[in-house]
């Protein structure tokens, strides 16, 4: 006798996966408030981010299996793939302090990932809140928040670079280390906007 597929809940999945980017953004932020071990934190900040990949081949598994799906697969793909950058990028800017034997930590860094942890946040609670989309007004306040969020941290990158290439006391070796932290950190808040984005464009085309 066949046995039953257990349900797969899709929209869990991605919660799962935006925790994990917010996990990812917590332990990122404490290696750069807490500026020491700096090795053993960036190894956590990976442990982490295989977790995040493991659950992305748990989805993509569960849609080649899938006969029928809530909302489209390549929406639930698209979506899950972003949120899976996330946090590959958040390990990247991690690995650079590791790679680049950073000394101490600037001022702009730790905005940034103040930024990037409390943007992960809302972006985690915006998926949380996706499985209820035909009815929740919760998710477009949230989507607006991540904008919002992702709008403050242009400016800061803005100011930053320009003040980066200002200064006359840093070498153009830490100006080019540097300017690869601030880039991957903009990325990290670029594609929290692409996937709050694509939470509001998959609830208005399946309303």
């Amino acid at each position: 006798m066949l046995r039953k597929r257990t349900e797969v809940n899709y929209f869990t999945l991605l919660r799962d996966m935006a925790v994990c980017s917010f996990k990812a953004a917590e332990k990122l932020d404490d290696l750069l408030h807490n500026y020491a071990d700096v090795a053993n934190k960036a190894n956590e900040v990976h442990n982490i981010e295989h977790e995040g990949d493991k659950l992305l081949h748990n989805l993509v598994k569960e849609l080649n299996r899938a006969f029928i799906t809530p909302i489209d697969r390549e929406d639930i793909l698209d979506i899950g793939g972003a949120i899976d950058t996330i946090t590959d990028t958040i390990e990247d800017v991690a690995n650079c302090f590791d790679m680049f034997s950073i000394q101490r930590v600037e001022p702009a860094a730790l905005d940034f990932s103040d930024l990037v942890k409390q943007t992960c946040d809302t972006l985690a609670k915006a998926v949380g809140e996706f499985e209820l989309f035909r009815s929740s007004k919760k998710l477009s306040e949230l989507v607006i928040e991540v904008n919002h969020l992702e709008e403050k941290g242009d400016r800061l990158y803005r100011s930053t670079v320009k003040a980066l290439y200002s200064d006359r006391q840093m070498s153009m070796l830490e100006i080019i280390k540097w300017k690869e932290i601030y880039d991957n950190m903009e990325k990290i808040l670029d594609t929290c906007e692409d996937v709050a984005d694509l939470l509001e464009s998959t609830a208005i085309k399946n309303r």
